[in-house]
């Protein structure tokens, strides 16, 4: 099922939100979103993009699949852990959720 990228869709992604790929080697890959610049964003899936090394990508290449945590949560909820490991397996948990609602 392809999905329309509209700009109202575009103004949804905002840091906490659950988005997929549209385009790239990454395409249908689930990541979520840590910062958002004027067109760009901050992406981690825990696995493959750790939060030490997010993907930049153009919101133009992204469909917004659900809103997972608000921005300020999600930068508590980080900085709460302790360790890069603890944050990436929190990442995935969040993406799972997602995942496992989406079928």
């Amino acid at each position: 099922m392809k999905q329309a990228r509209c700009p109202q869709q575009q103004r949804k992604i905002q840091a906490g939100a659950a988005v997929k790929a549209t385009q790239g080697h990454d395409r249908g890959r689930l990541y979520l979103v840590i910062e958002r610049d004027a067109d760009q964003v901050q992406l981690c899936d825990g696995a493959y993009r750790p939060v030490t090394k997010p993907k930049a990508k153009n919101i133009k290449h992204l469909v917004h699949v659900s809103d997972l945590i608000e921005a300020s949560q999600l930068i508590a909820d980080l900085n709460a852990l302790s360790c890069e490991r603890e944050k990436d397996i929190y990442i995935r948990r969040l993406l799972k959720q997602v995942a496992e609602n989406e079928k």
